[in-house]
């Protein structure tokens, strides 16, 4: 009995220990990917894609319980790395030969194996970069297969009565595949139809049906979930324990090299239209006057840039995406070095005691101007945060943008160089 209960508690203690941390790695895109990584053992990476909806926090507890079974695993935050909201369309956004790169960046570090997971809209993407990657490492072998979730891989929008198109690069497919399918979910339904997709490019693949399971179950909060759906989610470590067993012993078919999937991240869009890009603006292009102390205590005004291209940037410190946009401002500015161009951004009711703290943390290189009771908002007309306005050397509105960008983006650039000329 003594025995027993020690070799709980030292289990306990082990499990404790089992934590994860951020990484941020430097690609040569100037992207900065952010990733969270579960320690296991070293050998086998399982590369996690987000849906396009992102994570949730549900996966933590299922990435946990994969490290403790020795796997290493790198949640792959894609949404916070390029800086773009959760929605239908959003990995678009996404550069194949970033996750390329990163796939060699994990080989580098000494893995001798990687699976890579996703689910939903995300499965095109791991499909398009692994095929990407084996078509630019032909003597690699270090992609084993891929375990997916719910896949997402019709082409377009179907319209009803009409048989659905799926996208090419599901008839490419040459690792091994395997499929788990939620009861409960949309995808459920087609399973047989994607399978034969699947193995189209010779994937062999290995479906599970997950009774009575919600799709999306190992991403939910618990309060969104039933009974079933918890035991799927504590089952699935160990479902993917076997199912990597099984991909690590299936031989991946011959790869086809005449899918063109460095030019095909989008089932709409050419690349170049899902560059960011700012927004000609439509409404009276004369700018509001804007005169507010700024931190230093001095009053500051739009007439002292005159001269200048100016990035008028609404933001505030409790401001999820603002502050996520800040690096890139500052990176633009280091950019614009030498050029009358500056960056004036106006914080919404905060004192300057409390921003100065925040820029501990994260400094920046451009003025901040004070709105302290929402003047400069009102006169504006900003409605949501952050809000961008680009004004020319003469003081004009000509763009605009609502939202989070990559400031440094080569679109924006070239939009801002335009108006430098």
């Amino acid at each position: 009995m003594n025995q027993l209960l020690c070799s709980i508690l030292l289990f306990l203690s082990s499990t404790a220990c089992l934590a994860y941390e951020s990484l941020e790695i430097d690609l040569d895109s100037g992207i900065t990917m952010n990733v969270t990584e579960f320690q296991g053992e070293g050998k086998t990476l399982l590369l996690w894609l987000p849906s396009e909806r992102g994570f949730g926090q549900g996966y933590i507890s299922v990435a946990l319980n994969l490290a403790a079974l020795d796997y290493d695993l790198w949640a792959v935050q894609l949404h916070d790395s390029y800086v773009i909201p959760t929605s239908r369309n959003s990995l678009n956004e996404v550069e194949l030969e970033d996750l390329v790169e990163l796939i060699d960046k994990a080989k580098q570090q000494g893995f001798e194996e990687i699976f890579v997971i996703s689910s939903s809209r995300g499965v095109l993407l791991s499909l398009k970069t692994t095929y990407l990657y084996q078509k630019l490492n032909k003597e690699s072998d270090i992609l084993k297969g891929l375990l997916i979730f719910s896949p997402y891989l019709i082409k377009g929008r179907t319209e009803m009565g009409q048989d659905a198109e799926y996208e090419e690069i599901a008839s490419f497919s040459n690792l091994p595949v395997y499929m788990l399918q939620p009861q409960y979910g949309t995808k459920f339904a087609r399973s047989v139809e994607i399978s034969n997709q699947l193995q189209n490019g010779g994937s062999p693949v290995y479906m599970h049906v997950l009774r009575e399971t919600q799709a999306g179950f190992y991403m939910r909060p618990d309060e969104d979930l039933t009974e079933r759906d918890i035991a799927s989610r504590e089952q699935l470590p160990q479902i993917l324990d076997e199912a990597v067993n099984l991909l690590r012993f299936s031989d991946a078919a011959k790869l086809n090299t005449h899918f063109a999937a460095d030019d095909a991240n989008s089932d709409v869009k050419s690349r170049s239209s899902r560059m960011p890009r700012l927004h000609p603006f439509k409404g009276d292009k004369t700018a509001p006057s804007l005169a507010l102390n700024n931190l230093q205590n001095q009053m500051s005004t739009l007439k002292d840039l005159e001269g200048s291209v100016v990035l008028v940037n609404f933001w505030a410190t409790w401001c999820g995406p603002c502050v996520e946009e800040i690096p890139s401002l500052s990176r633009l500015v280091e950019h614009m070095e030498g050029k009358p161009f500056k960056v004036v951004a106006v914080n919404i009711g905060e004192s300057a005691e409390d921003i100065s703290e925040f820029l501990k943390s994260i400094p920046v290189n451009f003025d901040i101007y004070l709105d302290s009771d929402g003047v400069a908002v009102r006169d504006w007309k900003v409605y949501a945060y952050p809000s961008n306005f680009l004004l020319d050397k003469n003081g004009q509105i000509q763009y605009a943008y609502r939202g989070a960008l990559k400031w440094d983006a080569p679109s924006i650039i070239d939009t801002i160089d335009s108006l430098l000329e």
